[in-house]
């Protein structure tokens, strides 16, 4: 490699591995900390002057099994990996708020060729293998109470669907509600799935026509779309977490976000979370000639509790502080189509609001922590149990936890994170992947990135540093060491 072209090669390296510093002051993070409840979908933003808005993480089945954007009419029954129906009221504040600051929508995805209220094909195969989603074949197994205790008994074919045309809006496409049809437009605030391998290709016949692969063409680009609108959605998707178990994840500011008043935002929502206002009494499975057997008959009335959001407003600046709530600050709508600017209510009393008498119900969908909150964040720099950072949690004494701390008398370290959370990472050629923290809180996995970038190489560095005979070369060593040199500068 020419010298020239080796020292550019240096300061790309050094770049990554150390970004220069804002002034000489640590980097700016909001550090999010919470207990969701079991199976919980979550929804956490920032929102910042200037209408800036980011997405911080957005839980697997809306981000990646497209939960609020598939075939299916929005209040179909549901069940264990139920397979069809649009959740559109699954995270509605955050994908209408998203939306009202600049973000883009995604195109709307329905049903092949069958009714929106049909659960089961007609006479015409428009079903592929799908390794996720399933129909059982037991009623008993698809009610509500059977949730945690099922699994797919047996290889499901399902409808994948497709694009909405405009030929389809023009011509009044809708789908069955117990409010009578509901029109459906060319787009949704949530992503369609992208968690499949469509068998289509360009020249795929439609349903019916005696093709050997019934998905549609438009599948092989439900993943592009949603990229397309959303580029970050592949770095903020996590994972849904585990019910009671403290998480924390770091959102570090870009360099051109200003000083100034910030709002971070949780919205979480469990699907049939009953209470005295929201129940299958109030909100039954609906029943006409617009549903078929299927639809009707298996599954359960899943419209409980809408979606629950918290709040918090806190300064950004040089210092480091922690901002935290104990309450709730409103909840969205069931429908998640009421209000096109994601406009909430003030919790009220038909929102569950006590932990004793219904845990995990409600505003209790984020536990109280024995700290005394149910939503904190801590601005500063990024500490160590959020996965981009070695320094201290601002309150010095615990984690996120709230077990392991400092390593006080035990002679161990601290954690470098908490197992299963997941972290931004740079991806080789630009953009940026996603990567999750190892079972024992000490190590992150490999980068996982867009199809169209590859991970950064696990050599300290986050790009391609093989010049000069390789890593092991007089020239990579050297850059290895600047950059090693330069992060420890940069912790220090």
């Amino acid at each position: 490699m020419r010298p020239c072209a080796a020292f550019a090669v240096m300061l790309a390296c050094l770049a990554v591995a150390a970004p220069a510093a804002r002034g000489q002051t640590a980097a700016r993070a909001v550090t999010f900390r919470f207990v969701p409840t079991a199976r919980a979908q979550i929804a956490a933003w920032i929102e910042g002057p200037g209408s800036r808005f980011a997405t911080v993480r957005l839980t697997d089945a809306v981000a990646r099994r497209g939960l609020g954007n598939r075939p299916g009419a929005s209040q179909m029954n549901s069940g264990y990996h139920w397979p069809y129906g649009r959740r559109e009221g699954v995270l509605p504040v955050w994908a209408l708020r998203r939306l009202a600051d600049g973000g883009l929508a995604f195109p709307r995805v329905i049903f092949q060729r069958r009714s929106e209220g049909f659960a089961s094909r007609d006479s015409c195969e428009d079903s592929t293998p799908d390794a996720y989603y399933c129909l059982s074949f037991s009623i008993e197994t698809t009610r509500r109470e059977g949730l945690d205790a099922v699994s797919c008994a047996s290889p499901f074919n399902g409808d994948k669907g497709r694009f909405v045309t405009a030929a389809d809006v023009a011509n009044g496409y809708s789908e069955p509600s117990a409010e009578g049809p509901r029109l459906l437009g060319a787009t949704s605030p949530y992503p369609p799935r992208r968690d499949f391998v469509s068998c289509a290709n360009a020249s795929t016949k439609p349903p019916c026509t005696g093709g050997a692969c019934q998905d549609h063409p438009d599948s092989t680009s439900f993943a592009d779309q949603a990229r397309a609108a959303m580029p970050e959605i592949d770095a903020v998707t996590m994972a849904t977490p585990p019910g009671d178990q403290p998480i924390a994840f770091a959102f570090e500011l870009p360099a051109d976000w200003p000083d100034g008043t910030y709002a971070a935002w949780v919205e979480v929502n469990t699907e049939g979370d009953y209470n005295a206002s929201y129940n299958d009494t109030i909100y039954p499975t609906p029943k006409s000639s617009d549903w078929d057997m299927w639809a009707i008959s298996y599954g359960y009335p899943f419209r409980g509790q809408p979606s629950v959001v918290f709040h918090l407003v806190f300064p950004v600046d040089a210092g480091v502080r922690t901002a935290s709530t104990s309450d709730a600050f409103g909840y969205g709508s069931l429908y998640g189509v009421d209000d096109p600017n994601g406009v909430f209510k003030p919790i009220d009393t038909t929102i569950s609001n006590d932990a004793t008498t219904a845990p995990g119900s409600g505003v209790d969908r984020l536990r109280m922590h024995p700290d005394g909150y149910r939503l904190r964040v801590d601005i500063g720099p990024p500490p160590p149990d959020a996965g981009t950072g070695s320094d201290a949690a601002p309150d010095g004494a615990t984690d996120a936890a709230g077990e392991a701390g400092d390593a006080g008398d035990s002679g161990r370290p601290p954690p470098l994170c908490i197992p299963g959370m997941t972290v931004a990472c740079a991806c080789v050629g630009g953009g940026a992947g996603a990567q999750t923290c190892g079972s024992d809180g000490n190590h992150f996995e490999a980068c996982q990135c867009p199809d169209n970038h590859l991970a950064p190489r696990d050599d300290g560095c986050g790009c391609d540093c093989d010049v000069g005979g390789g890593a092991g070369g007089p020239l990579g060593i050297a850059l290895l060491a600047l950059a090693l040199i330069a992060r420890r500068r940069r912790r220090g």
